[in-house]
Order: structure tokens, then C-alpha cells, then sequence
């Protein structure tokens, strides 16, 4: 569970990952998408779409095949709230699911 909070505040607090999902939260969007609007590289994109979505800060919603046959997926976030405090000596992380009712709480290591 500490590893996984460690990943989760460096998603959270990434340039890119910040920039995904402010623009995934209110409607789906391909990586396509994201990066025509952010600027963030294609490469770099699919790598932390792929970080969002095994965090399950992410949901793939639904996959488009163009009729040349290209995939799209449209992702959205899955985050409502998000807070990163250091509290009695130690880095915390709390996520308010979208989907979910309560908040869970994870310890950074130190």
C-alpha cells in the first residue's frame, strides 16, 4: 500500500498527468485529443494515460475503431477530490473517488 501511494502523489502532482486529467474530468477524451489541446508529446501521453489508468485515476469508456481500422479509446477522470498534506511528520495522499462514496487515505513512505 506504500509503494502505492508514493506512485499515486507523483501521478498526482505530475505536469502532464495534472494536464489529463483537468481535461478528461468533465467529458471523455482520446489521447488524440489531449495532446491536440495540452501540447504534451503523443509518446509521453500513452505513457502516462497508461499510469492514470492502472492507478484507476482514469476509466476507459468506450474504444472507436475509425474505418481504417485505428483504435480510439476516450478516457475520463475518475478523480473528484485529490489532497496531498504533510501531516505529523508524513506525506499523506486522500482521493474522493467520483464513484465511489468515501475518501481513501494513503501513507507515503518515508
Amino acid at each position: 500500500m506504500a509503494k502505492g501511494a508514493l506512485n499515486l502523489s507523483r501521478l498526482l502532482v505530475d505536469e502532464y498527468s495534472g494536464r489529463i486529467l483537468s481535461l478528461t474530468f468533465s467529458q471523455p477524451r482520446s489521447v488524440q485529443d489531449i495532446c491536440l489541446l495540452s501540447g504534451i508529446p503523443i509518446a509521453v501521453a500513452y505513457r502516462r494515460m497508461t499510469a492514470l489508468e492502472a492507478a484507476g485515476l482514469v476509466k476507459c469508456l468506450r474504444t472507436d475503431i475509425s474505418p481504417s481500422g485505428k483504435r480510439r479509446k476516450y478516457y475520463l477522470c475518475q478523480v473528484d477530490v485529490a489532497r496531498l498534506t504533510f501531516r505529523e511528520g508524513r506525506f499523506e495522499v486522500e482521493v474522493e473517488w467520483r464513484d465511489r462514496g468515501r475518501p481513501e487515505m494513503l501513507r507515503v513512505p518515508e
